[in-house]
């Protein structure tokens, strides 16, 4: 949480949401299922939930997290996915709004 307000602070056009509290964790294919769960808010401009969250740690009370309800966005412009896994296979990805 520090690190994310460290880099993000109190940016109003930064959303914060977390996919793996939906399908928990897939090992090696984590980064790819999590990005996939991300990607149609290009187009919908709704940044899903982070669910189940009932105890929120103060420290994470980030400005835009996003919890328990959807929220829709005026314009998603990129998608920062970083997926921590087991045994060390960390990986961040920067993706891009497609624009023909």
């Amino acid at each position: 949480c520090q690190a994310m307000r460290e880099v993000f602070g109190n940016n109003s056009n930064s959303y914060i949401n977390n996919t793996k509290s939906y399908i928990g964790h897939t090992m090696g294919a984590a980064g790819a299922l999590e990005l996939a769960g991300n990607l149609p808010s290009f187009k919908d401009r709704i940044v899903h939930q982070t669910i189940n969250v009932d105890n929120l740690d103060p420290e994470c009370a980030l400005k835009n997290l996003v919890i328990n309800q959807p929220q829709k966005v005026d314009k998603v412009d990129y998608i920062l996915n970083n997926s921590f896994g087991m045994l060390g296979i960390n990986s961040a990805l920067i993706v891009k709004r497609f624009e023909a």
